[in-house]
């Protein structure tokens, strides 16, 4: 639109006039609606307005006083084709029509009723209480994620330190029947050496009589025996040191061939250690080869102590936390879950509180229609009360009637023949008594059409008993249920308020439960400051104090 009213300033301005429109260039353009303004010359040329579908608006001119659409002509000139100025025109009238709907939606749109909204929050009350719920429950969950997944990285680490406890104890078994071997090898040569004296002692005669021929057989079987014993522990012996070599290789100087540590490993150290005991396996069993021994046997000893100071302490898989100092931080968790345990349960009790109270809206509601419904029921007792007494009214009026035309009747049935001789003998007798014949007839007639009248009222008014009966038998039953629902959710509000009591004193308990933990814990933790504090000073005085063989100066 701006952009038209630009192009048409420049139009006005460069453009010619012609004869059926005059130009005016003085007369300034309104921003707003692209129209002149209007002065007192009687000169105007309509400006174009943007209007509903192809058509522009109107544009009234002082000169004239009658209306007239936009030409073709008149848009041509300007510079502007007719699907442009359709296009305006129609989003103009798409917008305007969204306004008007907004606006019949604004004015004319229903309103919520209070019950609505009271029904609203009571659900988002419900809903949220639920959340909440929710939220404590994924906060416990959380947490006790956490406690697992601590329990599970202290279960890999005991889990570690059983593997290398379980591979320190191999080793000092396997270092222990080392030794064992040994000392089985040195109990071996110690026996085959004693025998081998006790021949020697034999063979020399001392502890023998002489002259004895099967006392030498003896002795020379005994010798050769010890020197076979000796033979196998010896050779049993090299293999043992043979493998310990392998084993151990390098820890000691074997056979003159001094092995440094850093060589110990090396197949050089090997080489050299296989080749100095297969050298030693062709001579005999030296007391150094005994010594060696004895030296192995006492390092496999150092060895399986030093295994043995690698062994870790283990603790019990199941830990109770009472009877360990736990840190803090396993404090806090421990509070930390019984927290969540705690508000998890405040919450559950939070969503059965939402839930009761939107069941208590439930039933305030039914009671409120069945309160209405009485209401309208004691309504209708009243009227139907009211119609039973006009219908009595009006049988009673009926009787009455009845009775007052009967007596009416029978009394100038008497009084008219004796009139009528009195007055004249004449034939009019006959039609007296044709009257009075007919007279009853017609009485008899309306008794018996007032009978069936009086009976059908009598039906209606049973009915209308009846059905009051009913209404007040429902109506009672009614009242009965809606007082029985109210006492069934005053006592669901005691249980509630109860189980309330209970949660909170559990929690209560609970606090001071974990009040009087936490004290104990200071108290240990004060107890230990003060024993590290005066294990402290006795060190102190320890070092402080000079020994007994040095001298003050």
């Amino acid at each position: 639109v701006r952009e038209l009213q630009t192009r048409l300033q420049s139009v006005q301005a460069t453009g010619p006039s012609s004869p059926g429109r005059l130009t005016s260039t003085n007369r300034p353009v309104n921003p707003s609606t692209g129209e002149l303004s209007t002065s007192s010359s009687s000169n105007d040329i309509p400006i174009a307005k943007v209007a509903e579908r192809v058509k522009l608006s109107k544009t009234r001119s002082e000169s004239s006083s009658s209306d007239r659409p936009v030409l073709g002509s008149e848009i041509s000139s300007i510079g502007v084709s007719s699907s442009v100025a359709e296009h305006l025109a129609h989003s103009l009238q798409d917008c305007s029509n969204i306004q008007e709907i907004f606006q019949t939606l604004y004015s004319h749109g229903s309103a919520i009723s209070e019950s609505k909204i009271r029904e609203f929050e009571v659900e988002t009350e419900r809903l949220n209480s639920r959340i909440e719920h929710l939220k404590s429950q994924n906060d416990l969950l959380t947490i006790t994620l956490e406690e697992c997944k601590s329990n599970a990285e202290r279960m890999s680490m005991l889990v570690g330190k059983y593997e290398s406890n379980a591979t320190a104890l191999r080793l000092a078994l396997q270092y222990s029947e080392q030794c064992i071997e040994a000392y089985e090898l040195l109990l071996a040569l110690a026996d085959s050496e004693q025998s081998l004296i006790l021949g020697q002692f034999r063979a020399a005669g001392v502890g023998s009589s002489p002259g004895d021929q099967s006392g030498d057989e003896n002795v020379t079987q005994m010798l050769k025996q010890a020197h076979d014993c000796r033979k196998m522990a010896e050779n049993a012996a090299k293999a043992l040191l043979m493998k310990l070599d392998g084993s151990c290789g390098g820890a000691f100087a074997v056979a003159g061939c001094s092995v440094q540590p850093w060589e110990s490993l090396s197949s050089n150290s090997h080489t050299s250690t296989t080749s100095s005991t297969a050298s030693s396996c062709d001579t005999e069993f030296t007391k150094e080869d005994e010594q060696r021994l004895k030296d192995y046997i006492q390092q496999l000893k150092n060895d399986r102590a030093a295994v043995k100071l690698t062994m870790l302490e283990l603790e019990s898989i199941h830990i109770d936390p009472l009877s360990y100092d736990v840190k803090p931080r396993g404090d806090s968790q421990r509070l930390d879950l019984e927290n969540a345990v705690l508000m998890q349960e405040l919450m559950a009790m939070k969503e059965e509180m939402a839930e009761l109270k939107a069941q208590l809206y439930l039933l305030e509601k039914e009671k409120k229609a069945l309160e209405l419904k009485l209401s309208t029921r004691e309504a209708q007792e009243q009227a139907y009360l009211v119609h039973i007494e006009h219908l009595k009214s009006e049988v009673e009026e009926q009787k009455e009637q009845r009775v007052r035309s009967l007596s009416s009747t029978s009394s100038s049935s008497r009084d008219k023949p004796g009139k009528e001789c009195a007055d004249a003998a004449s034939p009019a007798l006959s039609l007296a008594e044709l009257r009075t014949t007919c007279n009853d007839s017609e009485l008899a007639v309306e008794f018996a059409n007032a009978v069936r009248r009086e009976k059908k009222l009598k039906i209606k008014v049973q009915e209308l008993v009846s059905a009051l009966e009913r209404l007040t038998k429902s109506s009672e039953i009614r009242h009965q249920q809606s007082a029985e629902f109210v006492n069934d959710l005053k006592r669901a509000n005691s249980n509630l308020v109860a189980a309330y009591e209970k949660a909170k004193k559990k929690h209560q308990n609970k606090l001071k439960k974990l009040e009087s933990q936490m004290m104990a814990m200071v108290e240990r933790h004060e107890t230990q400051v003060r024993m590290l504090k005066q294990r402290i000073a006795l060190l102190e005085e320890e070092n402080s104090r000079p020994h007994t063989n040095e001298t003050s100066l």
